[in-house]
């Protein structure tokens, strides 16, 4: 039996395949690039299992914005980092703002 914090590991764990996903599709050349795809459908089929999973003690909507901004946050900071790519200050506070959400929907549906 699952309880919520398994759950929520479980959803947390999914967003970061979710991004790990996308690195994975931005430097593939390729679709068929499969040193580079190969692993990233993987992340893929495994985050959808666990999202999946984490749905029989998380609501849907609770579960789908928590993961939305996990993952975004997630992907652009490797974006940033592994990537390279350039962030100016607004992206950074909205960013902010957006896990700011997220702990007060975990905060709140925890009650």
């Amino acid at each position: 039996m699952m309880n919520s914090r398994v759950a929520m590991l479980l959803l947390l764990l999914s967003a970061v395949t979710e991004s790990c996903w996308n690195v994975c599709l931005k430097k593939a050349t390729s679709f068929t690039d499969w040193k580079i795809m190969g692993p990233g459908i993987l992340f893929m089929i495994t985050g959808i299992i666990m999202f999946k999973t984490s749905l029989r003690i998380i609501p849907l909507g609770v579960a789908v914005m928590i993961w939305s901004g996990v993952s975004l946050v997630l992907t652009i900071g490797l974006d940033v980092l592994y990537l390279k790519t350039k962030i100016d200050w607004l992206t950074a506070v909205f960013m902010v703002m957006c896990m700011v959400s997220i702990l007060g929907l975990n905060y709140a549906s925890g009650r």
